[in-house]
This record gives C-alpha cells, structure tokens and sequence, in this order.
C-alpha cells in the first residue's frame, strides 16, 4: 500500500477503489493513527475541505518517486486569513521543510520520517529528501474545525495581541529603500497617536534603530500567534507567516512602478482586504499585476524632523606619503560615522585608502581647489611633519578653519585657537579614541564661529634681498 489518507472528521466523500487506504480520526491522538497506517506516505483532510479532483492522482503519482516530505501549494480561507500558498518556483518550494506551526495538510509524508519526527519532538533534520507539488490542490474551508488544535506541531496556548501591526518580513535590510521611509514617517506622524508595532523577520542594526525611534519593534516567534486589529503589509512581502492573524482588516500597501512589475511573474495571492497603492499613478500601473478589481491609493506622510542637524562639509589636500598620515583622516571620519554627524569631507590625493565612511569623497588632484575650500567649514591637515604647507595659508586666507597635528610650524602661520582645532598626536592612538570623539564633537558644535586671518607680507620680506 503506497498511500494512507487520515481524514479528520467522521465521513468524506471519497473512494479508494482499492488504490489507497483512509482512516477516519478524530484528532486526539495522530500520532496513534499514523502508526497504525499502511501506507508507505501519509496524507491529512479536514472533513469539510475540499480537494481538486486530480487531487489523489497527483499524489498517488509523486508516491512513485522517493521522498521524507512533499510540499504542495494550498489555499486557506479563515474567517481572519485569506491566502493562496500558489507560488510556481519550485526550486523554492523543494528546499521547503515541514516547520513548526505549518499546516500539516499542505505535505505528504513518509510515515516512518513522520513517527521520529513527531517522538523526536519535531526534529525537521530528518526531512532530508523533499519533493512538490506546484498545482493548487487543496481548500480548507473556513467553516471546519481547525487543525490547529489536534497536531502537536502547533502551541496555540501561546499567543499576544497588538492593535496594529506594520509587517516588513525579511527585506527590511537597506537605507536606500521607499518602504523603509514609508514605515519611518509613519512613526514620526502616528506614533502618538496610535498603538503600531513593527514585526520583522530580519532586520539591519541600522534600520532597527530607526525604527525603534518610534515603534515598539519585536521580531518574529514562530511559536507565538500574533493577532491585531489590523495588519499593513509592504509590497514587499507578499506572504505574510502562517501565524500572523489581522482579526479586522488587512491592509496591502503598494510602493512599486512600472519597472518593479516588468521582470515579475504576475501576484495570484488574494490575501488582502484592501490593496492601498501610494499614488494615483502607482494604482494604475499595478492593476494588472494585483489580484484585485479594485487598488486604492493615498499619498504617503510625511513629516520632516523637530531639529536637523546642520551638514559638516570638510576638505583636505595632500599627495600620499606616510607622513601625511592619511589613517588619521579615516579614523575622524569613522568617529563622524558613529556619531551620525551629517558630513561631506572632500580629499584631493593621488590615491585612494578605501574606506566605508559614509562621507569621504576621494578627488583626483587639483590645482585650484579654492572654491571647495572656501565653501568647508574646515581645513584638514594631520601630517607628522610639515616645513610650511601652503594649504594652511590659503585655508585661513579664505576665512576656512583649520584641523591640525601640533606641528612647529603651524604657530609661525598664525595658526591659534580662534582658527584652528589642533589635535595632539597621541589622540590618534586606540587607547585614546574618545580624546579623540571629544575633540570631534567640540569641533562640529564650534564649526560656525568666526574668525579673521590677514597672512602679512611682512612674513615674506626678506624675499626682496634675494633678487638683483
């Protein structure tokens, strides 16, 4: 015998005619009746679901091949969830296992890997061989019994409730992306105004902090069941977990345009209350790739913050050379990274150190870089050794602040504390780095004070004894 079928419930509507067995069960004990089967596979129906009619066939037909688990796409339809799983990549869906919380009628089991797995105390190792199905198979209907309750694979004790949930699932893991700030200034306009937790599945340290800025963000149990009011999906995420339950509405917020729809198969999932669309224009280049006749849209908020920090803007020019000490550039602006100093610090070199600094533009060299000094609120200088640096001169000559090492020279240029930062050479040591921030911070906060610089030609006059 190939084929076991437990149905859960006291009668179905189907035949074997001899090709497979059924097993009525009522639940309480699977474990026994998966035992008790003599099937090679073993497959579940809910007495009030419906299954396509090749349903059996093409079940009967995999059972040919060798497998511990065979997934097959479904389509559930609760009272509070409505989703098709019908996704076509079966690349994807092949390297699925049996997880916890996952319904148990959209796999075929080996009946030997199902009894360790279940004694084992759901160990999913065991699903080593995994095959699938890619036609939509099975229906459970909202008015049976849930299945929920009567497999062990599932705590439904453990759950919490949330009155609005915004889910971003795995992809929140970039800066650069609309949704991101969609979900930012949804914080900055609601959050005193409504109970909105963030759930994510993976989430970058950067986008995390943001978000905690203004939303109690909580990552994904698999063990829990989360319940809300309401749930906002991005575009992005177009399955939502098999144990996130909006009890009201659930809400489909769209972001694409038109090149996001070009290279995707078309959306067959039908989850969602409302697909909500982020303009007119992205409501109709996504109706024909939504499973809706209807998408709503509405602009996004937005509200800019209380206190804008002012941009830093610096710039340094220097050929390579150890002694110009170009590590000490970087480490400044890893401090201005970790600080979240808005800053643009313009370097003209003849080589490039490589960095991740946010702010650290590397230029060819240049003669005439007047107007980038002249528009910074710093000059950069942090050589070991200099015998008298023109750069220092034509900074302070163009009303731009100076950094510098506490080099001789310096104070024989005017260099003081109205027009300079100098930073001692042992700030730049690692037991020293928040000397070194201090002295960061200090100059960021003093950038704007004002000073004058004349260079007097006094400096120079003993130039004129030299030529005849």
């Amino acid at each position: 015998m190939k084929l076991t079928v437990i149905i859960l419930g006291k009668s179905y509507d189907l035949k074997s005619n001899g090709k497979f067995e059924i097993i009525f069960s009522d639940g309480k004990d699977l474990l026994k009746d998966v035992k008790s089967s003599k099937g090679k596979y073993v497959v579940f129906i809910n007495e009030n679901d419906l299954i396509s009619p090749n349903y059996i066939d093409l079940i009967l037909n995999k059972t040919n091949d060798e497998f511990d688990s065979c997934y097959m796409n479904y389509k559930i339809d609760y009272k509070y969830v409505n989703e098709i799983k019908s996704l076509k990549n079966e690349e994807i869906l092949i390297n699925n296992k049996p997880e916890f919380g996952m319904y148990i009628w959209n796999f075929i089991y080996k009946k030997e890997v199902l009894i360790k797995f279940i004694e084992e105390k759901y160990n999913f190792a065991l699903f080593k061989k995994n095959k699938v199905i890619t036609d939509i198979i099975y229906t459970h209907n909202p008015n049976c019994k849930s299945i929920l309750s009567l497999f062990p694979l599932r705590d439904v004790k453990k759950s919490v409730h949330y009155k609005n949930i915004i889910y971003v699932g795995q992809y929140c893991n970039t800066i650069f992306n609309g949704y991101v700030t969609w979900i930012d200034n949804i914080g900055k306009c609601f959050k005193d105004k409504f109970e909105i937790v963030v759930l994510y599945d993976e989430i970058t340290d950067i986008t995390l902090n943001r978000f905690e800025k203004n939303f109690k963000c909580i990552k994904r149990n698999p063990f829990i069941n989360y319940t809300c009011d309401r749930l906002f999906v991005t575009y992005s995420t177009f399955y939502y977990p098999n144990n996130l339950y909006p009890l009201d509405e659930n809400y489909l917020f769209i972001h694409g345009n038109m090149a996001d729809y070009t290279y995707t198969q078309k959306c067959e999932d039908d989850l969602y209350t409302k697909y909500i669309a982020v303009s007119k224009a992205s409501a109709n280049k996504a109706m024909d790739y939504y499973n809706s006749d209807k998408i709503d849209y509405v602009l996004n908020p937005f509200k800019l913050e209380d206190y804008v920090k002012p941009h830093l803007k610096l710039v340094s020019a220097q050929r390579s050379a150890d002694v110009k000490k170009a590590d000490r550039i970087i480490k400044i602006a890893n401090i201005l990274d970790e600080e979240d100093i808005p800053y643009t610090w313009n370097l003209f070199t003849d080589k490039n150190e490589g960095t991740n600094s946010s702010g650290l533009i590397y230029r060819h060299r240049t003669v005439n870089p007047y107007p980038y000094i002249k528009d910074s609120d710093y000059f950069v200088l942090l050589s070991d050794s200099e015998a008298c640096p023109y750069s220092i001169i034509e900074a302070l000559s163009l009303n731009t602040k100076v950094v510098v090492t506490p080099l001789e020279v310096f104070s024989e240029l005017g260099v003081n504390e109205s027009n300079s930062v100098i930073i001692p050479f042992e700030y730049f040591e690692d037991e020293n780095k928040e000397k070194l921030r201090e002295l960061v911070i200090k100059m960021y906060k003093d950038k704007d004070k004002k000073f004058e610089y004349i260079y007097d030609e006094n400096n120079y006059k003993d130039y004129y004894k030299l030529f005849k």
